[in-house]
């Protein structure tokens, strides 16, 4: 019909037209071509997904602008790092991800009978002889979670291997000139004695062992043991020994050449091999392989058969050595807090050798006092402004540490480096105020002598009950690095050197990692001029004369270690990034998809016209 609407099928005898006008049937004919997408249920669905989209966008600005979310997960990661049972941390801190190694360097005295007749020493620097350190901490019943919920209880085992690669030479094989540590220890004891008495100990002692002020030995022999009937004099021998140990027509310095292996018993041989060997799989190991049956060995292999004292029989023969009682020996047990109860006091040693003070030094003094946090663990959130007191049971002391630069390891990682100030090691009485340190004064006590800035008598934490008096070591830095001047003028081969000789710890200060760390110590013998002993009549009047440095830890974080440090800063950031993309991301589909189907249903309806007639 022209110029009217156009009839449609009737249904059920209504009629309607194209656009339907206000015919009931045409709008729901019209609103079906939508389908459910344009229900009502569909309107209230796209307007919450609008609604929740713009939340989501809103929550992604907020969580990428701020910090909160990135604490909460900094909090996440700091609090896996106490000492936790069964935790990465716990177990990195029983078997930590790095080598430590010590390395030791021995001062060779080229003119040794100058030296006794008065002159200065020579010396002459011999080494680096490396060996690898495996600290275990949990053998047998040597750790202990204590009952007050604060802290644990452990006793180390250290296992010292020579790494050939790196170390200068055979240490079997390289001889050196020392001082005669033994018979030197043992005439300072006589030296409060006087007459007939002073005499026969004298005697005595000069007429047993090597009897020299100097001896020519092996770094092995040096470290580990060599032959000297002295140190036994007071021990009985094996039943099965003769009693009187005559010369078989070999000289002790011979015997004493040959490798310390040769004086250890066939078992302990035998064990050392294997472990040696097992450890030397061990290096080549994929990181992804279960650990070998090596680490059993050492946290419950027959430590009894291993362990030997500093000096001691060993086939009949006396054996001697400096570090002899330090390896596989259960040191003394060590109490530090574990930091599940206070995160800031982690790795705070709170005893040492069951005693809360170290029962060295002047009594009741705050060097006496313990204290200071165990090297193997230190709290997080150390800053650059905080001074770090660290306890060293080798130095018999506690000493501190202060920030001194920023420091960039691989991985991007920063490390804020710690060494001691220049009178960590100060006498009291220097009258040079860079020097000198009030607080030290406690570290002098009766009956030894207080030496000067640098130098650190370690005769009263050596005495024992067979050695009342001590042994007459010191300690300093390599060198005689930040020692007074005396000390270094009074030999000749020295040459203090900061980045050799410094004592220093990098430490990430987010989760209180150490990146390095490098204790570095000089051992010295204290030779005093005695006119009653014959051949130490001649020499200076207190002859601190060093024979040997070195230093422990290690000065890089292995490849995992840095990947895991890393991964732990990365975390909080990352995972804000993450959490506010997705959150975007989200917000934003769901924003999208909701103002697509507004549009659609917003565009305009099909538009009138007239159907053409025929």
């Amino acid at each position: 019909m022209p110029g009217g609407d156009i009839p449609l099928q009737p249904k059920n005898g209504e009629t309607t037209t194209f656009l339907g006008g206000n015919d009931k049937l045409g709008q729901e004919k019209l609103f079906t071509q939508g389908g459910c997408c344009r229900s009502k249920h569909t309107k209230n669905c796209c307007l919450a997904t609008c609604i929740l989209g713009a939340i989501f966008i809103l929550l992604a600005i907020v969580v990428l602008a701020s910090g909160a979310l990135e604490n909460l997960l900094s909090k996440v990661v700091l609090s896996t790092m106490p000492l936790k049972p069964g935790s990465d941390r716990y177990n990195s801190w029983l078997n930590p991800p790095v080598q430590a190694k010590l390395t030791g360097y021995a001062f060779n005295v080229t003119n040794p009978d100058e030296v006794i007749a008065g002159m200065k020493p020579k010396l002459q620097e011999v080494g680096p002889f490396v060996y690898k350190a495996v600290t275990v901490k949990d053998s047998r019943d040597s750790l202990v979670f204590n009952d007050d919920g604060e802290t644990l209880t452990y006793r180390p085992r250290k296992f010292y291997f020579l790494d050939p690669e790196e170390s200068v030479g055979n240490p079997d094989e390289t001889f050196i000139t020392v001082p005669n540590i033994p018979l030197i220890t043992a005439l300072s004891s006589a030296r409060d004695k006087t007459g007939f008495a002073k005499q026969i100990m004298v005697n005595l002692v000069t007429q047993t062992g090597r009897g020299t002020p100097f001896i020519d030995v092996s770094f092995t022999g040096l470290l580990w043991g060599y032959e000297d009937k002295l140190p036994c004099v007071k021990i009985s021998p094996p039943d099965h020994c003769p009693l009187e140990t005559e010369d078989d027509g070999v000289s002790f310095e011979d015997k004493a050449e040959e490798s310390a292996d040769d004086w250890l018993d066939e078992e302990w041989k035998r064990k050392k091999r294997s472990v040696m060997e097992e450890y030397a799989k061990r290096e080549k190991r994929s990181v992804s392989e279960p650990e070998p049956d090596w680490e059993v060995e050492l946290r419950d292999g027959p430590f009894e058969d291993w362990e030997h004292p500093k000096g001691g029989f060993v086939n009949c023969s006396c054996i001697w050595g400096l570090f002899r009682d330090r390896n596989v020996t259960l040191r003394k047990p060590v109490r530090i807090h574990h930091g599940m109860a206070d995160m800031s006091m982690k790795g705070w040693v709170k005893e040492f050798d069951d005693s809360p003070t170290m029962n060295w030094w002047e009594e009741g003094s705050e060097c006496d006092k313990l204290g200071g946090f165990d090297g193997a663990t230190l709290p997080p959130g150390l800053g650059q402004s905080d001074v770090i007191d660290m306890f060293i049971s080798l130095m018999c002391r506690k000493i501190d540490l202060k920030f001194e630069k920023e420091v960039l390891y691989q991985n991007n990682l920063v490390a804020n480096r710690y060494i001691p100030p220049v009178n960590a090691l100060g006498s009291h009485l220097d009258s040079d105020p860079t020097r000198r340190n009030e607080k030290n004064a406690c570290y002098c006590v009766d009956g030894f002598s207080c030496m000067k800035s640098g130098v650190l008598n370690m005769g009263p934490c050596k005495r024992t009950p067979s050695l009342p008096t001590g042994a007459p070591m010191a300690l300093s830095y390599p060198h005689f690095y930040q020692a007074d001047p005396h000390y270094l003028n009074a030999v000749e081969g020295l040459n203090p050197d900061k980045e050799q000789h410094q004592f220093y710890l990098d430490l990430n200060p987010e989760l209180g990692i150490p990146l390095a760390i490098r204790p570095r110590f000089q051992l010295n013998v204290i030779i005093n001029r005695d006119e009653d002993i014959p051949m130490l009549s001649k020499f200076q009047r207190e002859l601190v004369l060093p024979f040997l440095w070195a230093q422990d830890g290690f000065d890089t974080p292995s490849p995992e270690m840095a990947d895991a440090i890393r991964l732990g800063l990365d975390i909080p950031a990352k995972g804000k990034r993450l959490v506010g993309v997705v959150l975007l991301a989200v917000g934003a589909g769901m924003l999208i998809s909701s103002l697509v189907w507004i549009l659609w249903y917003l565009r305009p309806r099909l538009p009138s016209s007239n159907i053409p007639t025929s």
